[in-house]
């Protein structure tokens, strides 16, 4: 039995990082998400799906333990080189700048791409 996606989740109108535990509800058939965040008085809220960027986890954790996600920015050091790599997933499986994803777990999450876009140069 395989792993059960979960996300994080950046709602563009508000610039606000939705967390797995407030993301109840994915609905991929009506294009819908249902999130708890506080908005007009409200803590449901049911949200269009292109109104947020989704960020799956990658079943994989940082050396500092920290749950790698779709759009982090890692810190990748070697040999005296640091380099800054976003987390994307391509061709069935997620990778650190064009490094598979599982040869980088002693790096360090500095950031992802939406709350930090200034840590990675496209």
């Amino acid at each position: 039995m395989g792993r059960v996606p979960k996300y994080r989740a950046w709602y563009k109108p508000k610039g606000v990082m939705i967390q797995p535990e407030n993301l109840v509800m994915i609905n991929f058939d009506t294009k819908v998400l249902g999130v708890y965040m506080e908005m007009d008085g409200k803590g449901y809220h049911v949200l269009r799906m292109s109104d947020f960027e989704l960020m799956e986890y990658t079943g994989l954790k940082d050396k500092n333990d920290q749950e790698i996600y779709e759009g982090y920015i890692l810190l990748w050091e070697h040999k005296g080189l640091s380099v800054k790599v976003k987390v994307r997933f391509k061709d069935g499986m997620f990778l650190a700048g064009d490094m598979p994803l599982y040869d980088c777990l002693d790096e360090e999450i500095i950031g992802n791409i939406y709350e930090n876009p200034e840590l990675i140069e496209e």
